[in-house]
């Protein structure tokens, strides 16, 4: 079985068998951003509690797949388990407020783009962002530039990583040894 069916059957889990099955089904036939979205729909409808981490992860997923905006609110209403030692956290929208790329850097990359805040790790304090262009109007591109990671007020160089590589930024971040997830990402 590959990492990426271990991981969709992991979140898959979370749901009663049946609506885990279909979950299954749908990502067999290609259809992950269907698969996620019933996931997190399972995830209200029952009132499952998840992990400040099951959280993160879907929220990386739902970036993957291009579904962050339609499913950020949702993922958010979803339950909190008790007594979480999760150490990785989605920041709220209200709590994300972008950074300029260049005060984080010097790499030219980063330089027009701004980085949102978006996971932190509260065992080594980086934080992962989305690097977005500005947009004519005003807003931020749908989709992220880069991703990055940063230690925020620490003059250390930040990680950048392309605009493909969610799941590699996630994963160096939960490499601190304190914010591992349960399962590799889907």
């Amino acid at each position: 079985m590959t990492d990426e069916a271990t991981a969709w059957q992991s979140l898959a889990a979370l749901l009663p068998p049946a609506q885990a099955q279909e979950v299954m089904d749908c990502w067999s036939i290609g259809e992950q951003e269907g698969a996620l979205g019933l996931v997190v729909s399972g995830l209200l409808a029952h009132d499952i509690p998840i992990s400040a981490s099951i959280r993160a992860q879907l929220a990386v997923t739902s970036e993957m797949w291009g579904q962050r905006e339609a499913l950020e609110g949702r993922i958010s209403r979803c339950r909190p388990r008790g007594n979480d030692d999760s150490t990785l956290h989605v920041l709220a929208p209200a709590d994300a407020v972008p950074l300029t790329g260049a005060s984080l850097s010097g790499r030219p990359e980063l330089a027009d783009l701004l980085v949102v805040p978006w996971i932190t790790c509260s065992h080594c304090g980086q934080v992962l962002g989305r690097a977005h262009e500005r947009e004519p109007w005003g807003g931020l591109s749908f989709l992220a530039a880069h991703y990055v990671l940063f230690q925020p007020e620490v003059p250390a160089q930040p990680q950048v990583f392309g605009f493909t590589a969610v799941r590699d930024a996630l994963t160096v971040l939960t490499s601190c040894s304190g914010g591992q997830p349960s399962a590799p990402l889907p």
